[in-house]
């Protein structure tokens, strides 16, 4: 009777059931609403009482990342896979090469007259090398426990909710909640943006809550969350008036489209209705500013393929001159820092400073050479090639789709690898790799039936 309890308590490549699995997951689940909702923004710098909600929260953050750290008894490169192997390479090589660089020449006091310092950015950096490490630990001793699908139900009502203070982002401007848009720099009173500050940011959360309602619409047979968390998601990719999530959705849903059969292409089309309703309701109700109207002439351009630099905020711009400066110290860079503020760029409306590079490609190899750029782009390509090597499954929908967005996120911005949001769902999705290519007992393609069994979601219920 004691043998048959141990075997029911430990499944073959399971963590065995520990007292200490709750605390796991309170730490993890408590990371992710700080990180996704970024509930730091709602308490901007000011009064004593806004300084102290910032401080708990950055308490919590490294207590979660402590607690993940040091009681996940999984090892770390069972956890992070290859693909994390290669993301956190590629940062590390970023930070080490770039401060090396930036301390041996005069990089560090050529950027340090546009405000930036090199030893916040290192210690920025470093948090995120710690944030996507305890993501990756905490989200695959949470899928040993509960399975896939119970897993990312969670993250999707957390993403939810992340997308639904967006919505309200007028409702808490009027509460005085979130900073009115007037002293927010990129924000129109027409952009929502929640807790982030940054429409791109906000868009870039409603654009993976869709995703993943997506992936849910089109692998579980009774995906409840999945349709109000697409409405929420699909609204705020819209409202921000994020160019790069706007068509990021619009590839994503033909993606899924392609994707699935009879029965999910219903359920994509059905969501489709949906993000044209969201389109509607908000060029409807919300008063478009001079700045909206030429973001959408702006994506028009793109259909056509006439390119407009105005419209297009300058990137052709900054992409030559990245890519010139980027050539001329390919193998170590020009440290870090130098393409947050190019010297010979336009200078920034918004901030009075020469503009950065807006490239996360870019920025790898000019800043610290083509080593850490290298290992960031085997961590994409080991991504979306599950989409040829693991059968079709919520699992696979959801790494693919998300990192399909990551792919597109970095051609328009450089800050990829300091925000807490964008490196703590990298992390989340290695671990689901690892998780999903291990379950299939090592193998790099999975056989169905493995694979479901796998990893099967506890009910069907999405």
């Amino acid at each position: 009777m004691e043998e048959h309890a141990s075997a029911a308590m430990v499944r073959p490549g399971r963590l065995p059931e520990s007292p200490l699995d709750p605390f796991i997951a309170a730490a993890f689940w408590t990371l992710a609403v700080i990180v996704l909702l970024n509930v730091s923004g709602l308490f901007p710098p000011g009064p004593l009482g806004a300084n102290m909600g910032r401080l708990v929260c950055a308490g919590l953050r490294v207590l979660s990342c402590l607690l993940l750290l040091g009681l996940v008894h999984v090892r770390l490169p069972q956890a992070l896979g290859k693909s994390g192997a290669w993301i956190f390479g590629s940062m590390a090589s970023y930070l080490m090469i770039g401060f090396f660089v930036s301390i041996s020449t005069d990089a560090e006091l050529l950027v340090n007259q546009y405000g930036f310092d090199l030893y916040v950015h290192v210690t920025d950096t470093t948090r995120s090398l710690i944030l996507i490490l305890s993501a990756a630990l905490g989200s695959y001793a949470i899928l040993e426990r509960v399975g896939m699908q119970a897993f990312l139900r969670t993250v999707l009502m957390v993403l939810t909710a992340s997308s639904t203070v967006v919505v309200f982002t007028p409702v808490l401007r009027r509460m005085g909640v979130l900073l009115p848009s007037e002293i927010l720099p990129l924000v129109t009173p027409a952009r929502f943006v929640g807790a982030f500050w940054n429409p791109n940011d906000a868009g870039y959360i409603g654009s993976m809550t869709a995703v993943l309602a997506l992936a849910f619409l089109g692998n579980v047979r009774r995906p409840v969350l999945a349709y109000p968390a697409l409405i929420a998601g699909s609204f705020v990719a819209v409202s921000s008036w994020s160019k790069t999530a706007i068509i990021s959705l619009a590839l994503i849903l033909v993606f899924f489209l392609l994707l699935n059969g009879r029965r999910g292409r219903g359920r994509i089309l059905l969501g489709m209705g949906v993000v044209a309703l969201a389109g509607v309701i908000v060029i409807q109700n919300v008063d478009l500013k001079r700045g909206s109207v030429k973001r959408l002439i702006s994506l028009m351009f793109l259909v056509t393929g006439r390119f407009d630099e105005d419209t297009l905020s300058l990137r052709g711009t900054l992409w030559k001159l990245g890519l010139r400066h980027s050539l001329e110290s390919p193998i170590v860079g020009h440290g870090l820092g130098r393409f947050y503020f190019m010297d010979d760029a336009p200078v920034s409306p918004t901030q009075g400073t020469p503009a950065g590079v807006h490239n996360i490609y870019l920025l790898l190899v000019g800043e610290a050479g083509i080593v850490p750029l290298l290992l960031y782009l085997l961590y994409l390509f080991s991504l979306l090639r599950l989409r040829w090597t693991i059968p079709k499954s919520l699992t696979r929908d959801a790494i693919v789709g998300w990192t399909i967005i990551v792919v597109l996120q970095g051609m328009v911005t450089y800050q990829l690898l300091q925000s807490g949001f964008y490196v703590f769902l990298g992390g989340v999705t290695c671990a689901m790799a690892s998780y999903a290519v291990r379950g299939s007992g090592g193998r790099t393609l999975a056989t169905p039936r493995t694979f479901a069994r796998t990893n099967a979601a506890p009910s069907a219920t999405g």
